[in-house]
């Protein structure tokens, strides 16, 4: 399901603890953004077990996640080669 989930959305975010990851579920539910909580693949692990992917046309959201004052340590792409920063 993984890989399943990161090619259909194709940006990650991870997270320093589950605190901040629960913190993200609740803007991209308020902001009706499809996403997927997913367990942080192991070369972009942080202090959390688990990252948030989502659809990276909206990547506009990470913004909403700053005003929201919800900390997360990057954001990335899934490419064919593993993930690079998310530029934006």
């Amino acid at each position: 399901m993984l890989y399943g989930e990161l090619k259909q959305y194709r940006a990650l975010i991870t997270f320093d603890s589950l605190t901040q990851a629960m913190a993200a579920e609740k803007v991209f539910k308020k902001l009706d953004c499809p996403y997927a909580l997913i367990p942080t693949p192991r070369t972009l692990r942080s202090g959390c077990n688990n990252a948030l992917c989502f659809p990276h046309e909206r990547k506009e959201i990470i913004d909403d996640l700053i005003d929201e004052m919800v900390v997360f340590t990057g954001v990335y792409e899934a490419n064919n080669d593993g993930f690079a920063p998310l530029k934006w």
